[in-house]
């Protein structure tokens, strides 16, 4: 499984820029300083590109879904922001390895780590197979062991990179979803201990916490950088402090990238981003 420790290139939907120009402008400033390599997606619908690609599991394989989420058949508008990753990489000249069976996935819900991926049971209800199908479907097709995670369902989109990153060495890291509610967040603790032998959970000191400090779990990460959103909160530092402690393997390439033009649009870096590992 290739992980986000070991990507070295990033790709960006080529309307970020005009969607928030701000943020594109940090990014794309910061990943020119450390030297890391990017592009741009065309014939993109929206800047959600970790959503619609597909989900390298090794150099020469990508593993394609059919995105077509709930969320998105709200309204014709909507609908027409789709984009079909398996088009794009067609553009790209890479193949895609399709599914024996249609699943219906949001890359943004598959988080990678090593020989297993995090899912939120979000997926379960977009497709109509049975649990145990669908579970051995997915572990098939990703060629990796599946840990599926609670769904808050007064979250719509049911994504796993807005709560959990994997951050090596058989550890990951939660967002503070305690201050939004305690009992599922002790459910998605258990949950992830029976799989990885360390847990932690980010954690703020402040009088009165943002509505947006879940964001920065959300963080964009390759083999050479880990860009961390920030949003003008006394929770900034205090995020970036946690996250580099936790992997001190990026102390002098990580750094904070201003994310409050992007964060308004409900994602954050590693939403609108598509890191690869490329030969």
């Amino acid at each position: 499984m290739i992980t986000d420790f070991q990507c070295n290139m990033v790709y960006l939907s080529s309307s970020l820029r005009r969607e928030s120009p701000k943020t594109y402008a940090s990014l794309v400033s910061a990943l020119e300083k450390h030297g890391a390599e990017y592009r741009f997606l065309d014939n993109t619908h929206d800047i959600w590109c970790r959503d619609y690609m597909p989900v390298q599991v090794a150099e020469d394989t990508f593993c394609g879904f059919d995105y077509d989420p709930d969320y998105l058949h709200e309204s014709k508008e909507l609908l027409a922001t789709r984009t079909d990753g398996n088009m794009v990489c067609h553009d790209l000249g890479l193949e895609v390895k399709q599914p024996a069976t249609p699943l219906i996935i949001d890359g943004g819900n598959v988080i990678r780590c090593d020989n297993k991926i995090i899912m939120i049971e979000k997926v379960f209800r977009e497709n109509n197979y049975s649990k145990d199908n669908l579970a051995k479907a997915i572990e098939e097709h990703f060629m990796a062991e599946l840990i599926v995670l609670p769904w808050d369902e007064s979250e719509i989109y049911g994504h796993a990179d807005g709560l959990v990153r994997y951050i090596g060495n058989d550890r990951v890291l939660i967002t503070n979803y305690d201050r939004f509610d305690k009992s599922f967040t002790r459910k998605v603790i258990e949950a992830l201990r029976q799989h990885f032998k360390e847990v932690f959970k980010l954690e703020y000191n402040v009088q009165r916490q943002h509505k947006h400090n879940w964001a920065y779990i959300n963080w964009l990460q390759t083999d050479k950088v880990l860009l961390i959103p920030s949003f003008g909160y006394p929770e900034d530092e205090q995020a970036f402090k946690q996250i580099t402690t936790l992997m001190p393997m990026y102390q002098g390439y990580a750094e904070m990238i201003s994310a409050k033009d992007l964060i308004r649009h409900e994602g954050c870096l590693n939403c609108v981003s598509w890191t690869i590992r490329q030969g």
